[in-house]
């Protein structure tokens, strides 16, 4: 039986699995929404990046076990303390025929540390220039010890493609007309757009002028957003597609004993309770009689003590998620820079400690509020929510679960944020360091500083280590950083983190290939009988 696998354990098997001559096959593939945008520095939705990997390359690559390779770049080295140079490929095409040029290269990297969503990574950029005939040299106002592993989110466009058809600045998605690049696409990638009816399918085919190597047989590959997880699995189980993400728990053992392969890996992503941090008062919530409250009782360490401690995430994992996600303690995961493993320890399940936490706050009976949550963003989230709202019922705070489709409820952080207590997916893209950037440190959209940080909470303290941090080269110091800025978020509640994903994905038998725990699937290397 050929398998869809996760990673492999080296370069080579990850070549070999599929180095047998094949025939030319079309792949269908389902996951549960579909891409929100064609223009890669528009955002950083794991599954709209995840499809628009096929379509643009990035300066570096990412390797089937997130190793860092050359990509548009073959090279790269420092310079001096606040720059590094690239040395750009001489044989990358774009889609329209056009060569990609170091000019192409520079361009693009001034236009991606614009993006609000990737300011954490590049919002201390200040120049990219090309400083000789396939070099770029990049900038920044502070020494960055990490800029080339940042470079892996850094996709490359065709300045002479978006001068043409006026796409120069980064769209928003908000905007009541779309943008070019919202719907239209032409990168260097393996893969390039034949069409797309949102919500319905995407549809590419193979690259014939792609520069890297492809060891698979698939010219054609349709995504389609299926949102009903059963009908996803319908939809597999019928033949309709061969292959799906987001796989239900419930049906796992059900298609391993038809002969479909279920594949996973530790997901870069986390899920966390998130709560207001900054207003006076907070969004819907009101005391046991139904009045608004005229404080911010999430602004309180020790409610939010109470909450971190009033949810039993052991439960959660155990018997929502069946032992397919890892209880988390620390506001970054085993795969990235600066995890520290002796510290990841959930807060301890005390509903008792929990109450009396609250009545010190002020709170004996505890309050009223809402929680927003993203239905069908994440595997059986709705039911996560539901047990968070009956935990904290226990110690005296009454949830009331507001389910919300994802456009809505991305809408709702990102025009405001406006929301006071939410459910969320958080990740850090290749290093600890990022999530303290944008995640964790006070929210300065200017600065491009803590862009995801929804739930407002600030901390000086933490953002003075973050500063720290972020300009240290030194590896014994930069841990000793991690560990300082991990406690302190910790011990302060900047969220309740509960666990980490497991990415699912289910294959029918005949199919053979890669997939990344960033959820991209290479079809360079999909092999399909």
């Amino acid at each position: 039986m050929k398998k869809l696998l996760m990673a492999c354990a080296t370069a080579a098997l990850c070549t070999s699995m599929a180095a047998a001559p094949a025939q030319a096959e079309t792949f269908r593939y389902a996951g549960p929404v579909s891409p929100l945008t064609f223009d890669p520095h528009a955002t950083n939705d794991f599954t709209t990046i995840a499809v628009l990997s096929q379509f643009y390359d990035t300066l570096l690559a990412i390797g089937p076990n997130m190793e860092s390779l050359p990509g548009i770049a073959t090279e790269w080295e420092s310079v001096d303390e606040s720059t590094w140079r690239f040395t750009i490929r001489d044989d990358v095409t774009f889609h329209d025929g056009t060569a990609l040029t170091p000019e192409d290269v520079a361009f693009s990297i001034e236009r991606g540390r614009k993006s609000g969503y990737y300011g954490a990574l590049f919002g201390k950029i200040t120049s990219a220039t090309v400083s000789g005939d396939n070099t770029v040299d990049v900038t920044s106002s502070l020494p960055d010890p990490i800029l080339p592993e940042k470079m892996i989110r850094m996709f490359i466009f065709s300045k002479a493609w978006l001068e043409e058809h006026d796409a120069v600045e980064i769209p928003d998605l908000s905007a009541d007309v779309a943008a070019y690049t919202v719907t239209h696409e032409n990168g260097t990638g393996p893969m390039k757009l034949v069409s797309h009816k949102a919500d319905v399918e995407t549809r590419m085919e193979a690259f014939d002028g792609y520069w890297g190597e492809v060891t698979g047989n698939v010219t054609e590959a349709i995504y389609t957003p299926i949102s009903a997880a059963p009908t996803r699995i319908a939809s597999l189980l019928s033949g309709e597609v061969d292959a799906i993400t987001n796989v239900p728990l419930q049906d796992i053992e059900r298609l391993e004993a038809n002969d479909y392969t279920i594949t996973t890996a530790p997901q870069l992503l986390w899920i966390q309770l998130e709560m207001d941090g900054s207003r006076d008062v907070a969004l819907e919530v009101f005391d046991k009689d139904g009045t608004p409250l005229e404080t911010n009782p999430w602004k309180d360490v020790r409610v939010r003590q109470a909450v971190a401690q009033a949810v039993n995430a052991d439960a959660i994992v155990e018997r929502l998620l069946r032992g397919r996600a890892r209880v988390m303690g620390e506001a970054t995961i085993p795969e990235i820079g600066g995890y520290q493993p002796d510290m990841d320890d959930h807060w301890p399940y005390d509903p008792e400690a929990a109450k009396a936490l609250l009545a010190e706050a002020g709170y004996p009976d505890g309050f009223q509020t809402s929680m927003n949550c993203p239905n069908e963003r994440y595997v059986n989230i709705e039911d996560v929510c539901r047990a968070v709202s009956s935990m904290l019922a226990r110690v005296g705070i009454d949830v009331k679960v507001n389910s919300m489709a994802w456009p809505e409820f991305a809408k709702l952080l990102v025009q405001g944020p406006s929301s006071s207590f939410h459910a969320i997916g958080v990740a850090s893209v290749w290093d600890t360091q990022d999530a303290f950037l944008s995640i964790m440190k006070t929210r300065d959209t200017e600065a491009g500083e803590g862009f995801f940080n929804w739930a407002l909470w600030s901390d000086p303290e933490f953002d003075a280590i973050t500063d720290k941090l972020r300009v240290e080269f030194d590896p014994e110091t930069r841990e000793a950083l991690y560990r300082e800025g991990l406690s302190l978020a910790k011990e302060r509640v900047n969220a309740v983190y509960l666990y980490q994903n497991q990415l699912i994905w289910a294959a029918r038998p005949g199919i053979e290939g890669t997939m990344r725990s960033d959820s991209v699937l290479n079809l360079t290397t999909l092999t399909v009988e």
